[in-house]
Formats: structure tokens, sequence, C-alpha cells
């Protein structure tokens, strides 16, 4: 599969940007099937023992409340990756952060 094709198939459910807080984002319709990739690109940390937690939760309904996909505690930068199984229509991620003055700059897209 060519590099252009896969960036044609990605789906931000997190845009790039800094967040200090525990977060859940908005629900995306995107009507998934089968197995889909996940990638959570984390591109600065700061704080004193910062740690992100990053669950995915699908569903057939908005909100979706399945909780489908938790990476361990991440408290690096990297890219982080997962292949999940999932027929569910809509799809958010939920946040939790902690630490001394904790911020996290990162984004969240899925391909199927």
């Amino acid at each position: 599969m060519s590099s252009e094709r896969t960036l044609k198939s990605l789906l931000g459910i997190k845009d790039p940007g800094a967040e200090t807080a525990s977060t859940i984002g908005a629900t995306k319709k995107v009507g998934l099937s089968g197995i889909v990739a996940i990638m959570l690109k984390v591109t600065a940390v700061s704080g004193t023992s910062p740690t992100l937690d990053v669950k995915i939760q699908d569903g057939d309904a908005d909100p979706p409340t399945t909780e489908r996909w938790a990476w361990p505690q991440i408290s690096a930068v990297g890219e982080y990756r997962a292949f999940v199984r999932t027929t569910k229509n809509h799809v958010r991620y939920t946040s939790t952060i902690g630490g001394i003055n904790p911020s996290f700059t990162y984004s969240i897209f899925v391909t199927s």
C-alpha cells in the first residue's frame, strides 16, 4: 500500500495540540468495519512525572460507551499503534493526565 493511499484513509479523532488536563474527545461517525489501525502520536511531554492514559471507545450511537482499547500508561514522546477489531459506527477517545504541571502534545488517528 502506498503512503499516499494510507494518508488519505486516516481520520483524525484528536487534532494535534497540547493538553494539560483529562479530556473526552468529540464523537466521530466513522462507519468502521473489521480491523482498524489506531495511531497515537505524542510529540512533546513536560512537567514532573507526567502520565497519559488514553482509551478508545466505540459504539452504535453517539456517544460511544464501549471501551475498545487502552494503551499502557504513556510518559514519553513516541508513536503508539494498535490494531483493533470493531464493527461500530462511532468512536471517541478519553484521556487521563497526571503529574505535576503535566502537558502532553498529541494527536490520534484511525484508519480502516
